[in-house]
C-alpha cells in the first residue's frame, strides 16, 4: 500500500486528509510538529510528505531542507496559508515538488497528491513554471498582490480593473501560477486585438466548412483552457452577441464548436480585465449587466503609477538592470534630481511608459549617471516650466489644519476607506479619527 505522511499542527486538517486518503486506499499517518515526523522518517519512508509551513518548534521550511538532504527519494508537497511570504520558486529551490495554498478544496489536494504519485517526470516538469516579478512596495500594490494570492485557489471569476500599462497581466500570472491550476495552461486572449467575427471562432473553435475560409478543423481557446485558466483581456470590447454566448458557457461550462452540434465541456477558471469602468458600459447598454455580475464575483483594482509613486525608484532600478543586459551602455543610475522628475511626472501610460523611457535612456545615453536635464529631455518636458511649478509647490505654505486634513484624506484613500488600517498608519484612536473626519468634513 502506498504511504503518505501528513504534517500539520491543526488536528482537524490532518484527520480530514487522513480520512480522504484512506478512502483512496492510501495509508496515511498524521503528525503535529516537526520533531515527531523527523523521528518517524528514521524508521519509515513514505512516498509523499504533505507538509505545513507554519508549525511550532521548527517550521516546515527547515523540515523540507532536511528531507531533501537525507531522504531525496521522498516527494514533499507544501501546504501553506502564507503564499505572499513563500513563493512557488522558493519551495521548488528547496526541494518541494509542488505546493497548495490554504484554504484548499479536497478535490484539489487529492489531485495534487495523485499527480505526485502517478506521473513520471513530475519533478522536472515543475521547474518550467513561470518566474513572476512584480516590483513595488507601496501599500496599494501589496494590497493587490495579497488579494490575488488569497483568491488564487478559488474557482470564482475575477475581474481586474485599472488603466492601461498598470500590470494587470502580471496579476493574472500571479493568480494562475499560485493556484491548483498552475500545471495546466494559462490561455490569454486580448478581445480588443481580434475582430469580433474572428474572436468567436478563436474562443469556440470550428469544424471544417463551418464558414467561408474554414478549410480545416480548429480547437478553440475554451477547449485549450480545460483544467487551466482563461484570461480575457479588455473584455469590455466584446460585442453583445458574443457576451450572450460567453454567459451561457459560464453557466454550464459547455459549448459547441462552430459548425458542430456536439456539446463539449471545459473546466476553466475565468479571469477578465478591462481598462474601462464596466459599470458605466452597463449603464450605456454596451455591456450585459448579467455577464458583468458573473465575471465580477471578485474585483482587483490595480491603481495607476501616479497613485503609488513610492514604487517608481524600485521600478527604475529594475528596468535599468533589465536593459543593461541587452544594451552596451554606460548608464548605471539616476541622480536624485532625475528621480524627482520621474516622481513628479503624471505617467498617463503608467509602468509601460516608464519602462519605455528607461529603455530610451539606456539605449541612447553615454553617461554613467542620468541627471534631471536628461530625464526632462527624454520626457519631452520644458525644464523652465517644470522648475517653476516645483518652486511654486515648495513655497505654497499650508496651515497645520490643512496639512492634517490632506494627510488624513490621503491615508484614507490609500487604504480605500478601511478605518482600522488608517488608525494603524496614523497612530491615533478610532474615536480621534472619527472626530477628525467630522471636523474636516472628509
Amino acid at each position: 500500500m502506498r504511504k503518505v505522511f501528513i504534517v500539520d499542527d491543526h488536528k482537524e486538517i490532518t484527520d480530514l486528509l487522513q480520512k480522504v486518503l484512506r478512502k483512496e486506499n492510501i495509508e496515511a499517518e498524521t503528525f503535529y510538529d516537526a520533531y515527531s515526523v523527523m523521528e518517524a522518517l528514521k524508521e519509515d519512508c513514505p512516498e509523499i510528505v504533505l507538509l505545513d509551513v507554519q508549525m511550532p518548534n521548527i517550521d516546515g521550511i527547515e523540515v523540507l531542507k532536511t528531507i531533501r538532504e537525507r531522504y531525496p527519494q521522498i516527494k514533499v508537497i507544501i501546504m501553506t496559508a502564507y503564499a505572499e511570504k513563500y513563493k512557488l520558486e522558493f519551495f521548488l529551490k528547496n526541494g518541494a515538488i509542488d505546493f497548495i495554498s490554504k484554504p484548499f478544496k479536497l478535490k484539489d489536494i487529492r489531485k495534487v497528491i495523485f499527480n505526485a504519485l502517478e506521473r513520471d517526470g513530475f519533478i522536472n516538469r515543475r521547474l518550467d513554471l513561470k518566474n513572476i516579478e512584480i516590483i513595488g512596495q507601496s501599500f496599494e500594490l501589496r494590497d493587490c498582490i495579497d488579494k490575488a494570492l488569497k483568491l488564487s485557489n478559488s474557482d470564482a471569476p475575477i475581474l481586474i480593473t485599472g488603466e492601461s500599462g498598470t500590470g494587470k497581466e502580471l496579476i493574472v500570472d500571479l493568480i494562475h501560477y499560485n493556484s491548483i491550476r498552475k500545471h495546466s495552461r494559462l490561455i490569454k486572449i486580448n478581445c480588443a486585438a481580434i475582430p469580433n467575427e474572428l474572436l468567436e471562432s478563436e474562443l469556440f473553435g470550428y469544424e471544417r466548412g463551418a464558414f467561408t475560409g474554414a478549410l480545416t478543423f480548429k480547437r478553440g481557446k475554451l477547449e485549450d483552457a480545460n483544467e487551466g485558466t482563461l484570461f480575457l483581456d479588455e473584455i469590455s470590447e466584446m460585442d453583445e452577441k458574443l457576451q450572450t454566448k460567453l454567459l451561457r458557457v459560464l453557466e454550464y461550462k459547455t459549448f459547441e464548436r462552430l459548425g458542430e452540434n456536439k456539446q463539449l465541456f471545459s473546466d476553466f477558471r475565468l479571469i477578465c480585465a478591462s481598462n474601462k469602468d464596466i459599470t458605466q458600459e452597463v449603464k450605456r447598454g454596451t455591456f450585459r449587466g448579467d455577464l458583468f455580475y458573473r465575471i465580477n464575483t471578485f474585483n482587483i483594482y490595480l491603481p495607476p503609477l501616479r497613485e503609488r509613486k513610492e514604487d517608481i525608484p524600485l521600478l527604475v532600478n529594475y528596468f535599468i538592470e533589465l536593459f543593461r543586459r541587452d544594451y552596451v551602455t554606460r548608464v548605471k543610475r539616476l541622480d536624485e534630481g532625475a528621480m524627482d522628475v520621474l516622481r513628479s511626472y503624471n505617467w498617463p501610460g503608467n509602468i509601460r511608459e516608464l519602462k519605455n523611457v528607461i529603455q530610451r535612456i539606456i539605449s541612447i545615453s553615454n553617461k554613467e549617471e542620468i541627471t534631471e536635464n536628461d530625464v526632462l529631455f527624454y520626457l519631452s518636458l520644458d525644464g523652465s516650466t517644470y522648475r517653476s511649478s516645483k518652486n511654486d509647490s515648495q513655497h505654497n505654505m499650508l496651515s497645520l489644519k490643512e496639512l492634517e486634513k490632506r494627510h488624513i484624506k490621503y491615508i484614507l484613500k490609500r487604504v480605500r476607506g478601511n478605518k482600522d488600517a488608517a488608525i494603524k498608519i496614523l497612530g491615533i484612536s478610532k474615536k480621534t479619527l472619527y472626530n477628525k473626519i467630522h471636523k474636516y468634513s472628509i
